[in-house]
């Protein structure tokens, strides 16, 4: 493996994530105390409610319907709670990727309107064939990069894609101490989350709501204006017709999430996500690696053939350890829509991605896991066979130790 000495020496000339880099270096720079802590984060110190969704069973419906398909399903949903979420002055977090969504409401609106547009939303959702889970909670966070950061906003992000079915409201105890009337009535306590705090569920809208429809379906898409437009306006039939061409590549997917270290100090947080960008940026940049996307938290790196993204997925959990850090990778090959964003950046859709980030996110097994769609030829013996069920979809590989 090639040594890359990644340090915070490098930040200022090569950190290309989410994190400004004077906010990591300033404080890295100095002692480290709560008081100077407040102090460089107090720009970004915000209070509201946060609304995040997810998406059920995505992956059963990629095996049934094609990538187009697909994305016009995913879409629909969020394209409601965009348009009810913005009617009252809810403003969208970050690019709304793959099957999850993210709101923040300031403080002036009331978490009891806030509530009433999401059983709205529910309701409306329920005749669409792609449900969601939603959870809500409000809290002091961190806006920073164009996303929300802080234990609140990690808490319900986490409740919504791991403790909701598809159309549950789950609200936090800060959210149920602020309704009244029937709404709070309709309530039922999770008891089964009992160790993740007091949490209440909704699934019906108890009686009429004083909600706002609102007309903007527009959230922040993964994808152009124009393929939006054609998403919105062409049957399911017709769009199970159409290649893309413009947008279609088949690649290798090597998609990689890193377990971050427990801190005291939100900003020892970004320390650790501008060293794994910079790290993982520079070891696909010496392995001439396509990087679509690396925040610190995850990444998506693209290769033509598998025995290089092998071979790049090693360095990779070698240089996460050396930083004290625990990567796990998962590999897929397949066709793929890659699709330029007004910012200069891309972003990327299709079932290689959603394939590949079970393997490094939900298989709990170490090392490097390679789908058996990736051609490995005699690099496959080295490789322990494994057989998976997740999410319903079973998946056939070979597991590389690192």
């Amino acid at each position: 493996m090639a040594t890359y000495n990644i340090s915070l020496a490098d930040l200022r000339q090569d950190i290309a994530g989410v994190i400004p880099a004077e906010l990591v270096l300033s404080w890295n720079g100095q002692d480290k105390t709560s008081v100077r802590h407040d102090q460089l984060l107090a720009p970004f110190r915000t209070h509201g409610t946060i609304v995040s969704a997810d998406s059920a069973g995505l992956s059963r419906l990629t095996q049934r319907y094609t990538l187009a398909q697909v994305m016009k399903l995913v879409s629909e949903p969020k394209e409601v709670l965009h348009s009810y979420g913005t009617a009252i002055g809810g403003e969208a977090i970050g690019i709304w990727a793959a099957d999850n969504s993210q709101m923040f409401f300031p403080e002036a609106i009331a978490p009891s309107r806030v509530v009433a547009q999401m059983l709205a939303v529910q309701a409306r959702v329920k005749a669409l064939q792609v449900q969601i889970g939603i959870g809500i909670h409000t809290c002091e966070c961190f806006k920073v990069g164009g996303g929300l950061f802080g234990e609140g906003a990690d808490f319900i992000e986490a409740i919504a894609e791991d403790e909701t079915s598809g159309g549950e409201i789950v609200l936090s105890k800060a959210i149920h101490e602020r309704l009244s009337g029937p709404v709070r009535d309709a309530a039922r306590v999770r008891g089964d989350l009992e160790k993740k705090g007091s949490l209440w569920s909704i699934t019906d809208s108890p009686g009429s709501l004083d909600a706002v429809e609102g007309n903007n379906p527009h959230y922040p898409t993964p994808f152009d204006a124009a393929f939006f437009q054609r998403l919105r306006s062409a049957s399911l039939a017709e769009l199970g017709k159409e290649e893309f061409p413009e947008y279609r590549t088949t690649r290798t997917v090597v998609f990689v999430k890193v377990a971050h270290r427990p801190h005291e100090f939100l900003l020892d947080s970004f320390t650790d996500m501008s060293l794994i960008d910079l790290a993982i940026r520079r070891i696909a940049s010496s392995h001439g690696a396509d990087v679509v996307k690396s925040n610190g938290t995850l990444a998506i790196v693209l290769f033509p053939e598998g025995r290089q993204a092998v071979a790049f997925a090693r360095d990779i959990i070698e240089e996460n350890r050396a930083l004290g850090f625990n990567a796990h990778v998962g590999l897929t090959h397949g066709e793929v829509y890659l699709f330029p964003l007004a910012n200069g950046e891309r972003e990327i859709a299709g079932n290689p991605v959603n394939i590949a980030s079970k393997l490094a996110e939900d298989s709990g097994l170490e090392g490097v896991l390679v789908e058996d769609s990736v051609a490995l030829g005699d690099v496959s013996r080295k490789g322990e066979p494994f057989r998976l069920n997740l999410s319903k979809v079973e998946l056939i590989g070979r597991r590389f130790p690192v």
